[in-house]
């Protein structure tokens, strides 16, 4: 290379630099993380018919550590009525009876200042990034880490009722699932199955089926009757169309049993056919159950139980979480158990949730492993 050569290029590259820096600076440093604090949880409180059964939580807006004045927030979507005060503060009003986590987002930063100073483009768009959570649940103490016989670690704890009662385990509804299908047996996505009991006329009604044709709902498979096999109204609608059966047409469940079925819609013109029900021991339950999270991902248990009516709980984790530090999550759940469920009893994990989702509260207190 000569020398010529060498002098230019060093030129060039810092005349490259040269305008980098220059970028660097008309941009600025980045903006500082924005957060929304609010305590941990607030704890379940008893309800009662003299009051409207919520509870006072206050949070602060932090930039860098420092508190924002002047921004509009949201929880569960409810634009709370003042601005944050210039201690960066501000007060919600949730249900306190009820386990649930209720997401806090910006509603508007325009007017927002630091320092009684406006904020920069990028400190406003830090601020309405943020998002914060108020939550309610049950405080859970006397936390003991351990291994079982196997060698598994294993997590004790006991739910504290704080004057409201803890809510046992029970009975909440059975499932009904199955597919919908076309005449030609293609899957029909979009339609909704709705059941109706002969006796209460009460109605049920699932979401819509998928791409496949797959839907799952809650229904009532009993009669006050006494009768077993239990006969139950059927009706599918696509659309603006609705597909129902004769009024003295029947489609029969197992009494106190969960079902599938498969329905297959008629052509143009032909009748509609009664679908045949496979009826299968089992039922939804609803209850508080704890959980194991790392990073939001809920753990999925080896075993856990039901609280007991003193809030006593168990849970059995992988072997290989052993000695690692793992959040713990507490929700009002619907899951699916074969077996009667009952408190102190084991947990069905067949539905056990591979996400956490948005009303959960989560990382209510930390533990590690043995």
């Amino acid at each position: 290379m000569t020398l010529r050569r060498l002098v230019r290029g060093v030129a060039a590259a810092a005349l490259v630099a040269a305008f980098a820096g220059a970028l660097g600076a008309a941009a600025g440093p980045p903006a500082p993380q924005a957060v929304i604090e609010t305590a941990a949880f607030e704890p379940i409180v008893a309800w009662t018919p003299l009051t409207d059964n919520r509870t006072t939580g206050t949070g602060t807006v932090l930039l860098g550590g420092s508190p924002v004045a002047g921004v509009r927030l949201r929880v569960d979507g409810y634009l709370l009525p003042a601005a944050t005060s210039s201690a960066g503060r501000f007060t919600y009003r949730v249900d306190g009876t009820t386990i649930g986590r209720h997401p806090i987002t910006v509603a508007d930063a325009s007017r927002a200042s630091l320092d009684g100073r406006p904020l920069s483009s990028a400190q406003r768009d830090a601020i309405v990034a943020a998002s914060g959570a108020a939550t309610v649940a049950y405080p859970i103490l006397s936390l003991q880490t351990g291994r079982a016989s196997n060698g598994d670690p294993v997590v004790k704890g006991r739910l504290s009722a704080n004057g409201a009662g803890l809510p046992i385990v029970g009975l909440y509804s059975y499932r009904l699932s199955g597919t919908v299908l076309d005449a030609n047996g293609h899957p029909v996505a979009g339609a909704q199955v709705s059941t109706r009991t002969r006796d209460r006329d009460y109605w049920t009604q699932s979401p819509p089926t998928d791409r496949a044709g797959h839907f799952e709902s809650l229904f009532t498979a009993s009669s006050e009757t006494g009768e077993n096999p239990v006969g139950m109204t059927v009706r599918v609608a696509v659309g603006n169309r609705t597909y129902s059966f004769l009024p003295d047409e029947y489609v029969w469940f197992g009494r106190l049993q969960s079902a599938t079925m498969t329905i297959r819609l008629p052509p143009a013109a032909y009748a509609f056919v009664l679908p045949l029900a496979r009826s299968y021991p089992g039922a939804i339950y609803r209850g508080v159950v704890i959980g194991g999270a790392i990073d939001g991902k809920p753990i999925r248990p080896i075993s856990v139980t039901w609280p007991t009516a003193d809030g006593s709980f168990r849970i059995v984790f992988p072997p290989r979480f052993a000695g690692k530090k793992i959040a713990l999550w507490e929700g009002s759940l619907d899951l699916f158990s074969t077996v009667p469920a009952r408190p102190g009893r084991a947990v069905d994990l067949r539905d056990w949730p591979g996400e956490l989702a948005p009303g959960i509260p989560r990382a209510l207190t930390a533990v590690q492993l043995r």
